[in-house]
Protein backbone atom coordinates (compact mmCIF):
# COMPACT_ATOMS: atom_id res chain seq x y z
CA UNK A 1 0.00 0.00 0.00
CA UNK A 2 3.40 2.30 0.86
CA UNK A 3 4.64 2.04 -2.83
CA UNK A 4 0.80 2.21 -4.40
CA UNK A 5 0.72 5.67 -2.35
CA UNK A 6 4.17 6.52 -3.51
CA UNK A 7 3.06 6.55 -6.95
CA UNK A 8 0.18 8.46 -6.67
CA UNK A 9 2.04 10.79 -5.35
CA UNK A 10 5.05 10.92 -7.51
CA UNK A 11 2.52 11.45 -10.86
CA UNK A 12 -0.27 13.37 -8.71
CA UNK A 13 -2.43 11.42 -9.05
CA UNK A 14 -3.88 11.66 -5.40
CA UNK A 15 -3.36 15.61 -5.45
CA UNK A 16 -6.25 15.01 -8.48
CA UNK A 17 -8.57 12.44 -6.35
CA UNK A 18 -8.72 15.47 -3.32
CA UNK A 19 -9.18 18.37 -5.33
CA UNK A 20 -13.15 19.71 -5.13
CA UNK A 21 -15.82 19.56 -7.43
CA UNK A 22 -14.56 22.82 -9.45
CA UNK A 23 -11.33 21.26 -10.46
CA UNK A 24 -13.11 18.06 -11.64
CA UNK A 25 -15.61 19.97 -13.58
CA UNK A 26 -12.63 22.01 -15.03
CA UNK A 27 -10.69 19.35 -15.77
CA UNK A 28 -13.70 17.97 -18.17
CA UNK A 29 -14.01 21.02 -19.56
CA UNK A 30 -11.07 21.22 -20.59
CA UNK A 31 -11.08 17.47 -21.31
CA UNK A 32 -14.29 17.86 -23.84
CA UNK A 33 -12.74 21.36 -25.36
CA UNK A 34 -9.65 19.75 -26.65
CA UNK A 35 -12.36 17.06 -28.06
CA UNK A 36 -13.94 19.10 -30.11
CA UNK A 37 -11.16 21.30 -31.25
CA UNK A 38 -9.60 18.43 -32.47
CA UNK A 39 -12.54 17.16 -34.77
CA UNK A 40 -12.45 20.36 -36.80
CA UNK A 41 -8.41 20.65 -36.82
CA UNK A 42 -7.95 17.56 -37.66
CA UNK A 43 -9.86 18.14 -41.29
CA UNK A 44 -9.96 21.88 -41.29
CA UNK A 45 -7.35 22.50 -44.08
CA UNK A 46 -8.25 19.35 -45.80
CA UNK A 47 -11.70 20.22 -45.92
CA UNK A 48 -11.34 23.66 -47.06
CA UNK A 49 -9.24 22.80 -49.85
CA UNK A 50 -11.88 20.51 -50.86
CA UNK A 51 -14.51 23.02 -50.83
CA UNK A 52 -12.93 24.67 -53.78
CA UNK A 53 -10.68 27.29 -51.56
CA UNK A 54 -6.60 27.19 -52.50
CA UNK A 55 -3.56 26.93 -49.81
CA UNK A 56 -3.49 30.35 -49.93
CA UNK A 57 -6.82 31.61 -48.85
CA UNK A 58 -6.71 29.03 -46.22
CA UNK A 59 -3.70 30.44 -44.82
CA UNK A 60 -5.42 33.84 -45.01
CA UNK A 61 -8.27 31.99 -42.81
CA UNK A 62 -6.13 30.96 -40.27
CA UNK A 63 -4.87 33.62 -39.82
CA UNK A 64 -7.80 35.68 -39.56
CA UNK A 65 -8.59 32.88 -36.50
CA UNK A 66 -6.05 34.09 -34.91
CA UNK A 67 -6.62 37.31 -35.05
CA UNK A 68 -10.17 37.29 -33.82
CA UNK A 69 -8.92 35.15 -30.73
CA UNK A 70 -6.06 37.99 -30.37
CA UNK A 71 -9.20 40.05 -30.10
CA UNK A 72 -12.03 38.22 -28.07
CA UNK A 73 -10.11 36.41 -25.98
CA UNK A 74 -8.24 39.50 -24.96
CA UNK A 75 -11.29 41.70 -24.01
CA UNK A 76 -13.10 38.95 -22.30
CA UNK A 77 -10.19 38.05 -20.17
CA UNK A 78 -10.13 41.59 -18.88
CA UNK A 79 -13.78 41.80 -17.53
CA UNK A 80 -13.74 37.81 -17.06
CA UNK A 81 -13.31 38.65 -12.93
CA UNK A 82 -15.89 41.29 -13.45
CA UNK A 83 -18.77 39.57 -15.27
CA UNK A 84 -17.76 36.16 -13.58
CA UNK A 85 -15.47 33.29 -14.84
CA UNK A 86 -18.56 31.11 -14.60
CA UNK A 87 -20.68 33.27 -17.14
CA UNK A 88 -17.74 33.50 -19.05
CA UNK A 89 -17.47 29.73 -19.33
CA UNK A 90 -20.62 30.01 -20.70
CA UNK A 91 -20.59 32.67 -22.85
CA UNK A 92 -17.84 31.47 -24.50
CA UNK A 93 -19.39 27.79 -25.02
CA UNK A 94 -22.37 29.38 -26.77
CA UNK A 95 -19.90 31.30 -28.95
CA UNK A 96 -18.27 27.75 -30.17
CA UNK A 97 -21.83 26.85 -30.91
CA UNK A 98 -22.45 29.44 -33.23
CA UNK A 99 -19.36 29.14 -35.16
CA UNK A 100 -19.69 25.43 -35.60
CA UNK A 101 -23.34 25.92 -37.10
CA UNK A 102 -22.28 28.87 -39.19
CA UNK A 103 -19.37 26.85 -41.01
CA UNK A 104 -21.97 23.96 -41.57
CA UNK A 105 -24.86 26.13 -42.95
CA UNK A 106 -22.61 28.81 -44.93
CA UNK A 107 -19.01 27.31 -45.35
CA UNK A 108 -19.74 28.19 -49.10
CA UNK A 109 -19.99 31.60 -48.80
CA UNK A 110 -16.64 33.48 -48.49
CA UNK A 111 -17.29 36.80 -46.84
CA UNK A 112 -19.70 34.62 -43.86
CA UNK A 113 -16.82 32.49 -43.58
CA UNK A 114 -14.15 35.34 -42.94
CA UNK A 115 -16.59 36.87 -40.51
CA UNK A 116 -17.43 33.89 -38.38
CA UNK A 117 -13.18 32.86 -38.04
CA UNK A 118 -13.09 36.37 -36.66
CA UNK A 119 -15.54 36.57 -34.19
CA UNK A 120 -16.03 33.00 -33.57
CA UNK A 121 -13.81 30.33 -31.63
CA UNK A 122 -11.77 27.92 -33.94
CA UNK A 123 -8.49 26.42 -33.72
CA UNK A 124 -6.18 25.14 -36.89
CA UNK A 125 -3.62 24.09 -34.66
CA UNK A 126 -5.89 21.74 -32.19
CA UNK A 127 -4.89 23.68 -29.18
CA UNK A 128 -6.39 26.22 -26.96
CA UNK A 129 -8.35 29.89 -28.32
CA UNK A 130 -10.75 31.58 -26.66
CA UNK A 131 -10.81 33.28 -22.75
CA UNK A 132 -10.69 29.49 -21.53
CA UNK A 133 -7.00 29.07 -20.85
CA UNK A 134 -6.11 32.30 -18.97
CA UNK A 135 -9.60 31.99 -17.13
CA UNK A 136 -8.90 27.94 -16.00
CA UNK A 137 -5.10 28.96 -14.69
CA UNK A 138 -6.37 31.77 -12.57
CA UNK A 139 -9.01 29.51 -11.12
CA UNK A 140 -6.73 26.46 -10.41
CA UNK A 141 -3.88 29.05 -8.90
CA UNK A 142 -6.62 30.42 -6.85
CA UNK A 143 -8.42 26.70 -5.75
CA UNK A 144 -4.80 24.61 -5.59
CA UNK A 145 -1.89 25.12 -3.27
CA UNK A 146 1.43 25.78 -4.64
CA UNK A 147 2.89 22.26 -3.87
CA UNK A 148 -0.38 20.80 -5.76
CA UNK A 149 -0.38 23.09 -9.17
CA UNK A 150 1.93 20.68 -10.98
CA UNK A 151 -0.46 17.83 -10.19
CA UNK A 152 -3.28 19.65 -11.43
CA UNK A 153 -1.77 21.03 -14.80
CA UNK A 154 -0.13 17.69 -15.71
CA UNK A 155 -3.23 15.80 -15.43
CA UNK A 156 -4.82 18.51 -17.06
CA UNK A 157 -2.46 18.68 -19.63
CA UNK A 158 -2.77 14.19 -20.03
CA UNK A 159 -6.10 14.83 -20.05
CA UNK A 160 -6.63 17.09 -22.56
CA UNK A 161 -3.96 15.47 -25.16
CA UNK A 162 -5.66 11.98 -24.22
CA UNK A 163 -8.87 13.30 -25.60
CA UNK A 164 -7.38 15.28 -28.31
CA UNK A 165 -6.15 12.03 -28.79
CA UNK A 166 -9.79 9.94 -28.82
CA UNK A 167 -11.09 12.90 -30.56
CA UNK A 168 -8.79 12.75 -33.11
CA UNK A 169 -9.45 8.98 -34.36
CA UNK A 170 -12.79 9.08 -33.43
CA UNK A 171 -13.45 11.91 -36.31
CA UNK A 172 -11.27 10.17 -38.88
CA UNK A 173 -12.90 6.89 -38.29
CA UNK A 174 -16.69 8.45 -38.37
CA UNK A 175 -15.62 10.20 -41.60
CA UNK A 176 -14.23 7.76 -43.46
CA UNK A 177 -17.42 5.11 -41.96
CA UNK A 178 -19.83 8.15 -43.57
CA UNK A 179 -17.97 8.04 -46.94
CA UNK A 180 -18.07 4.03 -47.19
CA UNK A 181 -21.38 3.22 -45.49
CA UNK A 182 -23.61 6.30 -46.85
CA UNK A 183 -21.79 7.28 -50.17
CA UNK A 184 -22.08 10.75 -49.27
CA UNK A 185 -19.06 13.39 -50.44
CA UNK A 186 -16.02 14.58 -48.66
CA UNK A 187 -17.22 17.95 -48.04
CA UNK A 188 -20.97 16.45 -46.00
CA UNK A 189 -18.08 13.55 -44.36
CA UNK A 190 -16.28 17.03 -43.20
CA UNK A 191 -18.91 18.84 -42.29
CA UNK A 192 -19.43 15.44 -39.38
CA UNK A 193 -16.67 17.44 -37.58
CA UNK A 194 -18.60 20.40 -37.52
CA UNK A 195 -21.46 18.14 -35.76
CA UNK A 196 -19.46 16.81 -33.21
CA UNK A 197 -18.04 20.50 -32.50
CA UNK A 198 -21.65 21.49 -31.70
CA UNK A 199 -22.59 18.74 -29.48
CA UNK A 200 -19.58 19.05 -27.49
CA UNK A 201 -19.62 23.21 -26.88
CA UNK A 202 -23.72 22.41 -25.98
CA UNK A 203 -22.33 19.62 -22.72
CA UNK A 204 -19.91 22.54 -21.93
CA UNK A 205 -22.52 24.81 -21.22
CA UNK A 206 -24.74 22.62 -19.37
CA UNK A 207 -21.78 21.62 -17.37
CA UNK A 208 -20.42 24.85 -16.87
CA UNK A 209 -23.44 25.99 -14.75
CA UNK A 210 -22.77 24.00 -12.33
CA UNK A 211 -19.83 25.75 -10.91
CA UNK A 212 -19.53 26.78 -7.38
CA UNK A 213 -18.69 30.93 -6.63
CA UNK A 214 -15.63 29.54 -5.28
CA UNK A 215 -13.82 30.08 -8.36
CA UNK A 216 -14.68 33.93 -8.71
CA UNK A 217 -12.57 36.03 -7.64
CA UNK A 218 -12.23 37.30 -3.88
CA UNK A 219 -11.56 40.51 -2.52
CA UNK A 220 -8.91 38.97 0.12
CA UNK A 221 -7.04 37.80 -2.84
CA UNK A 222 -5.33 41.00 -3.07
CA UNK A 223 -3.42 40.88 0.06
CA UNK A 224 -0.10 38.98 0.00
CA UNK A 225 -0.25 36.18 2.79
CA UNK A 226 2.42 33.42 0.86
CA UNK A 227 5.96 32.20 2.16
CA UNK A 228 9.23 33.73 0.34
CA UNK A 229 9.18 30.42 -0.95
CA UNK A 230 5.93 30.57 -2.97
CA UNK A 231 4.94 34.18 -3.20
CA UNK A 232 4.85 35.66 -6.77
CA UNK A 233 7.89 38.29 -7.82
CA UNK A 234 4.95 40.57 -9.64
CA UNK A 235 3.72 42.29 -7.41
CA UNK A 236 2.76 45.97 -6.61
CA UNK A 237 4.73 48.10 -3.93
CA UNK A 238 2.28 50.69 -3.57
CA UNK A 239 -1.76 50.34 -3.84
CA UNK A 240 -2.74 53.23 -6.58
CA UNK A 241 -5.09 55.95 -5.23
CA UNK A 242 -8.60 56.52 -6.03
CA UNK A 243 -7.83 59.19 -8.42
CA UNK A 244 -5.16 57.44 -9.85
CA UNK A 245 -7.55 54.65 -11.24
CA UNK A 246 -9.94 57.21 -12.15
CA UNK A 247 -7.85 58.85 -14.53
CA UNK A 248 -6.10 55.82 -16.15
CA UNK A 249 -6.08 56.18 -19.81
CA UNK A 250 -7.70 53.60 -22.25
CA UNK A 251 -4.03 51.93 -22.64
CA UNK A 252 -3.45 51.71 -19.08
CA UNK A 253 -6.67 50.27 -18.52
CA UNK A 254 -5.45 47.37 -21.73
CA UNK A 255 -2.39 46.96 -20.58
CA UNK A 256 -1.68 44.81 -17.11
CA UNK A 257 -0.25 47.90 -14.51
CA UNK A 258 3.23 46.32 -13.23
CA UNK A 259 5.17 47.96 -10.36
CA UNK A 260 9.23 47.78 -10.40
CA UNK A 261 11.37 46.92 -13.22
CA UNK A 262 11.96 43.31 -11.98
CA UNK A 263 8.33 42.50 -12.81
CA UNK A 264 7.93 44.82 -16.35
CA UNK A 265 11.26 42.58 -17.18
CA UNK A 266 9.73 39.73 -16.06
CA UNK A 267 6.92 39.85 -18.35
CA UNK A 268 8.69 41.40 -21.37
CA UNK A 269 11.14 38.69 -20.91
CA UNK A 270 8.26 35.65 -21.25
CA UNK A 271 6.12 37.32 -23.44
CA UNK A 272 8.73 37.89 -26.12
CA UNK A 273 9.90 34.34 -25.53
CA UNK A 274 6.36 32.66 -25.88
CA UNK A 275 5.44 35.11 -29.07
CA UNK A 276 8.61 33.38 -30.73
CA UNK A 277 7.46 29.96 -29.88
CA UNK A 278 3.81 30.78 -30.64
CA UNK A 279 4.93 31.70 -34.46
CA UNK A 280 7.06 29.02 -34.72
CA UNK A 281 3.90 26.42 -33.73
CA UNK A 282 1.76 28.67 -36.11
CA UNK A 283 3.82 27.81 -39.64
CA UNK A 284 2.93 24.14 -38.66
CA UNK A 285 -0.06 24.18 -36.98
CA UNK A 286 -1.87 20.72 -36.39
CA UNK A 287 -4.28 21.24 -39.83
CA UNK A 288 -1.10 22.18 -41.63
CA UNK A 289 0.31 19.02 -40.14
CA UNK A 290 -2.89 16.74 -41.11
CA UNK A 291 -2.66 18.35 -44.46
CA UNK A 292 0.59 17.98 -44.87
CA UNK A 293 1.04 14.24 -44.49
CA UNK A 294 -2.29 13.27 -46.18
CA UNK A 295 -0.94 15.30 -49.47
CA UNK A 296 2.66 13.54 -49.17
CA UNK A 297 1.34 10.25 -48.30
CA UNK A 298 -1.73 10.12 -49.67
CA UNK A 299 -3.14 8.23 -46.61
CA UNK A 300 -7.05 8.38 -45.75
CA UNK A 301 -8.44 10.43 -43.20
CA UNK A 302 -9.05 7.04 -40.56
CA UNK A 303 -5.92 6.59 -41.24
CA UNK A 304 -4.37 10.21 -40.16
CA UNK A 305 -6.28 10.16 -37.16
CA UNK A 306 -4.73 6.85 -36.64
CA UNK A 307 -1.42 8.81 -36.54
CA UNK A 308 -2.38 11.52 -35.05
CA UNK A 309 -4.06 9.44 -32.14
CA UNK A 310 -0.96 7.40 -31.65
CA UNK A 311 0.95 10.59 -31.42
CA UNK A 312 -0.99 12.08 -28.69
CA UNK A 313 -1.55 9.07 -26.42
CA UNK A 314 2.13 9.29 -26.23
CA UNK A 315 2.25 13.01 -25.12
CA UNK A 316 -0.23 12.29 -22.77
CA UNK A 317 1.11 9.83 -21.24
CA UNK A 318 4.86 11.37 -21.08
CA UNK A 319 3.20 14.64 -19.70
CA UNK A 320 2.14 13.10 -16.60
CA UNK A 321 5.54 12.60 -16.29
CA UNK A 322 6.39 16.41 -16.02
CA UNK A 323 4.86 16.88 -12.83
CA UNK A 324 7.49 14.75 -11.31
CA UNK A 325 10.42 16.15 -13.20
CA UNK A 326 9.07 19.56 -11.86
CA UNK A 327 8.96 19.01 -8.44
CA UNK A 328 12.69 17.35 -8.56
CA UNK A 329 14.33 19.73 -10.75
CA UNK A 330 12.15 22.75 -10.85
CA UNK A 331 9.50 24.08 -13.39
CA UNK A 332 12.13 26.41 -15.94
CA UNK A 333 15.09 23.17 -15.78
CA UNK A 334 11.73 20.89 -16.97
CA UNK A 335 10.46 22.79 -19.46
CA UNK A 336 13.66 23.60 -21.11
CA UNK A 337 15.57 19.88 -20.71
CA UNK A 338 11.98 18.48 -22.12
CA UNK A 339 11.03 20.66 -25.03
CA UNK A 340 14.57 20.78 -27.01
CA UNK A 341 14.70 17.32 -27.83
CA UNK A 342 10.95 17.87 -29.51
CA UNK A 343 12.09 21.54 -31.32
CA UNK A 344 15.12 19.41 -32.97
CA UNK A 345 13.23 16.50 -34.12
CA UNK A 346 10.40 18.88 -35.55
CA UNK A 347 12.79 20.04 -38.17
CA UNK A 348 13.89 16.80 -39.50
CA UNK A 349 10.01 15.82 -39.95
CA UNK A 350 10.03 16.52 -43.37
CA UNK A 351 13.76 14.64 -44.26
CA UNK A 352 12.01 11.18 -44.71
CA UNK A 353 10.39 9.92 -47.81
CA UNK A 354 8.80 6.71 -46.02
CA UNK A 355 5.39 7.09 -44.34
CA UNK A 356 7.00 4.50 -41.24
CA UNK A 357 10.04 6.87 -40.82
CA UNK A 358 7.98 10.11 -40.39
CA UNK A 359 5.77 8.29 -38.43
CA UNK A 360 8.80 7.47 -36.34
CA UNK A 361 9.71 11.03 -36.09
CA UNK A 362 6.43 12.02 -34.80
CA UNK A 363 6.47 9.86 -31.92
CA UNK A 364 9.85 10.90 -31.14
CA UNK A 365 8.77 14.38 -30.97
CA UNK A 366 5.77 13.26 -28.99
CA UNK A 367 8.26 11.98 -26.38
CA UNK A 368 8.79 15.11 -25.05
CA UNK A 369 6.00 17.66 -26.67
CA UNK A 370 4.17 18.59 -24.48
CA UNK A 371 6.12 17.91 -21.10
CA UNK A 372 6.40 21.92 -20.79
CA UNK A 373 3.23 22.30 -20.29
CA UNK A 374 2.68 21.97 -16.57
CA UNK A 375 5.78 23.30 -15.33
CA UNK A 376 5.03 26.65 -17.88
CA UNK A 377 1.85 26.93 -15.88
CA UNK A 378 3.38 26.72 -12.44
CA UNK A 379 5.92 29.18 -13.35
CA UNK A 380 4.10 31.46 -14.64
CA UNK A 381 0.67 31.30 -11.54
CA UNK A 382 3.72 31.84 -8.84
CA UNK A 383 5.13 34.64 -10.20
CA UNK A 384 2.65 36.55 -10.69
CA UNK A 385 0.03 38.26 -8.24
CA UNK A 386 -3.38 36.83 -7.33
CA UNK A 387 -5.33 39.61 -8.17
CA UNK A 388 -3.50 39.87 -11.72
CA UNK A 389 -3.66 36.74 -12.93
CA UNK A 390 -5.91 36.50 -15.31
CA UNK A 391 -5.30 39.81 -16.52
CA UNK A 392 -1.57 39.21 -17.22
CA UNK A 393 -2.17 35.84 -18.48
CA UNK A 394 -4.65 37.29 -20.70
CA UNK A 395 -2.21 39.83 -21.88
CA UNK A 396 0.58 37.02 -22.32
CA UNK A 397 -1.86 34.99 -24.52
CA UNK A 398 -2.41 37.88 -26.56
CA UNK A 399 1.08 38.02 -27.30
CA UNK A 400 1.20 34.92 -28.23
CA UNK A 401 -1.53 35.05 -30.60
CA UNK A 402 -0.65 38.02 -31.80
CA UNK A 403 2.55 36.74 -33.02
CA UNK A 404 1.00 33.62 -34.57
CA UNK A 405 -0.92 36.22 -37.16
CA UNK A 406 1.39 35.77 -39.82
CA UNK A 407 2.25 31.87 -39.76
CA UNK A 408 -0.61 30.23 -41.32
CA UNK A 409 -0.64 32.49 -44.51
CA UNK A 410 3.50 32.36 -44.54
CA UNK A 411 2.46 28.62 -44.60
CA UNK A 412 -0.35 28.88 -47.14
CA UNK A 413 1.86 30.91 -49.38
CA UNK A 414 4.94 28.39 -49.46
CA UNK A 415 2.38 25.31 -49.41
CA UNK A 416 0.78 26.63 -52.39
CA UNK A 417 4.88 26.38 -54.72
CA UNK A 418 5.04 23.15 -53.18
CA UNK A 419 7.47 24.03 -50.20
CA UNK A 420 5.44 23.20 -47.02
CA UNK A 421 8.93 21.37 -45.92
CA UNK A 422 10.59 24.15 -45.17
CA UNK A 423 7.86 25.44 -42.29
CA UNK A 424 8.77 22.44 -40.51
CA UNK A 425 12.97 23.36 -40.85
CA UNK A 426 12.19 26.91 -39.63
CA UNK A 427 9.77 26.36 -37.18
CA UNK A 428 12.25 23.60 -35.31
CA UNK A 429 15.09 26.08 -35.55
CA UNK A 430 12.81 28.71 -33.62
CA UNK A 431 11.75 26.76 -30.93
CA UNK A 432 15.48 25.73 -30.09
CA UNK A 433 16.03 28.97 -30.02
CA UNK A 434 13.17 29.95 -27.56
CA UNK A 435 14.50 26.39 -25.43
CA UNK A 436 17.60 28.30 -24.91
CA UNK A 437 15.99 32.05 -24.96
CA UNK A 438 13.83 30.46 -21.55
CA UNK A 439 17.20 28.69 -20.07
CA UNK A 440 19.33 31.99 -20.31
CA UNK A 441 16.74 34.28 -19.41
CA UNK A 442 14.70 32.73 -16.08
CA UNK A 443 17.19 29.74 -14.80
CA UNK A 444 17.84 32.31 -11.84
CA UNK A 445 13.81 32.04 -11.02
CA UNK A 446 13.83 27.82 -11.24
CA UNK A 447 12.30 27.03 -7.63
CA UNK A 448 14.24 24.04 -6.99
CA UNK A 449 16.29 23.87 -3.93
CA UNK A 450 20.31 22.59 -4.21
CA UNK A 451 21.20 20.13 -1.80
Amino acid sequence: MTIINKIANEIGISTLLKSNSDVYIITILRMLRFFGFTSISLVLAIFLKEDGYNEKFIGYLMSLTFFGDLITSFLISLIADKIGRKFTYILSSIIMISTGLSFIYFHEHTLIIFFVSFIGIITPHGGEVGPFRSVEESIIADLCKYEERSDIYAWGSFLSNLSSAIGSYSIGILINYMELKYNINKIDAYLMGFWVYILVAIIMAILSMFLSNKIEIQKHDQETSETSETSPLITSREQPSITTTKTQSFWSKLIPNLSGESASAIVIKLTLLFALDAFASSIISFSWQSYYIQKKFNITTEDLGGVFFITMIITAITALLSTSFSKRLGPVVTMVCTHLPSSITLGLIPAPKSFKITIFLLIIRALTQQMDVAPKKVFMTTVIKPSQRTAILGWVNVVKTLAQLAGPSITGVLTSYELQWVCFVIAGSLKSVYDLGIWVSFLQYNRHNEH
